[in-house]
């Protein structure tokens, strides 16, 4: 209840005070990029681009999609050129190939989804270019330490499993504060946002595509580890990397909720509760007359549409209306029809 009060209090005086909540929001806006950046860069370098472990020995190289798959496609087709497997500037050339082809991406997002998101958007994407470049497996040992331990001891699906949860987390961070890590995110975002659907699966079919060419690639360039051909190591990448693929599609939709609904079931006598709800959330709802089958009393049951994260909001409202309502709660696959979603910024 404390905490509630608190809670409260605090929301008061940011509304009472504009400015002070607007340099809040911005402030955690900002924070939460960095931090999404940092995860991110993490799970590329721990467990997706290290292609030599600690002792000189080669280890397969997960292929990941979206811009990032392209920057990886970029660098190999450098390495293709340059014939150096283990140069420190492959790190540069990802971190230049990710900003300029985020740069059309930051246009669409501007135009196609809002100004703030765009901004954030593009410190986010900064963010990764300068962390790319800085923290790499050649100044970091334990980083490389961490992706050999994990390769000898649970193999490349271990690898595919932990990258895909740092670069799904990463994205559902971004998505959580209405901004993005950039890259395919800023069209899954833009598509979703269009269709009021989940964001996860626009990404597949890009994804299969920079997959597919990074693999033919490099079985042409004869890239291999350890005793295997190197069209095995492709065809062989391909897999795990399907396996980080889809676990980065399960943790964005898990944890972005922004585009989920979910339909309430309202039991209530309180013949009020439909104008209240109308003042306050903005849905509509369909009220049809009931007779309760023990009390023999007249009810109201009431449906209605929400987004899922406005689902507390709603709940709040209703027990403090009538303590004594009934409420269930269930999940929808989809709605067709005129639904609202609060725009992004």
């Amino acid at each position: 209840m404390k905490r509630k009060k608190l809670s409260s209090r605090i929301n008061s005086f940011l509304y009472n005070h504009i400015w002070l909540k607007y340099i809040v929001e911005y402030a955690t806006a900002f924070f939460m990029s960095v931090l999404s950046a940092v995860i991110f860069v993490f799970g590329i370098n721990t467990f997706i681009a290290p292609n030599i472990d600690m002792n000189g020995d080669a280890i397969m190289t997960l292929i990941s999609g979206g811009v990032s798959g392209l920057s990886q496609i970029a660098t190999l087709i450098y390495q293709i050129i340059t014939g150096d497997s283990t140069s420190n500037l492959h790190s540069i050339v990802y971190a230049i190939a990710y900003a300029i082809i985020n740069i059309p991406l930051a246009i669409l997002a501007f135009k196609g989804i809002g100004i703030r998101f765009a901004i954030f958007t593009i410190v986010n994407v900064v963010s990764v270019s300068i962390l790319s470049s800085f923290i790499n497996t050649s100044q970091l040992e334990f980083i490389c330490q961490i992706a050999t331990f994990v390769n000898d001891h649970g193999g490349m699906l271990a690898r595919a499993l932990f990258a895909g949860m740092c670069t799904g987390l990463s994205s559902a961070i971004a998505f959580k504060y209405e901004t993005s890590t950039g890259g395919i995110d800023v069209v899954s975002y833009y598509l979703s946002l269009r269709k009021s659907t989940s964001a996860g699966k626009y990404g597949v079919i890009l994804n299969a595509f920079i997959i597919t060419t990074y693999s033919i690639l490099a079985g042409f360039a004869g890239i291999n580890f350890s005793e295997y051909s190197a069209w095995v190591s492709a065809i062989s990448g391909v897999f795990f990397s399907i396996v980080y693929l889809f676990t980065v599609m399960l943790v964005i939709d898990y944890i972005n909720v922004r585009n989920k609904k979910v339909q309430l079931q309202i039991i209530t006598k309180n013949q009020q509760l439909p104008t209240y709800l109308l003042a306050n959330i903005p849905h509509g709802a369909t009220i049809i007359k009931g007779k309760g089958a023990f009390s023999d009393d007249e009810q109201l049951v009431i449906y209605m549409v929400i987004s899922s994260f406005e689902t507390k909001q709603v709940i709040a409202l209703i027990k403090s209306l009538d303590p004594h309502s009934f409420v269930t709660v269930t999940s929808l696959q989809q709605v067709y029809g005129r639904f609202f979603i609060r725009p992004v910024k």
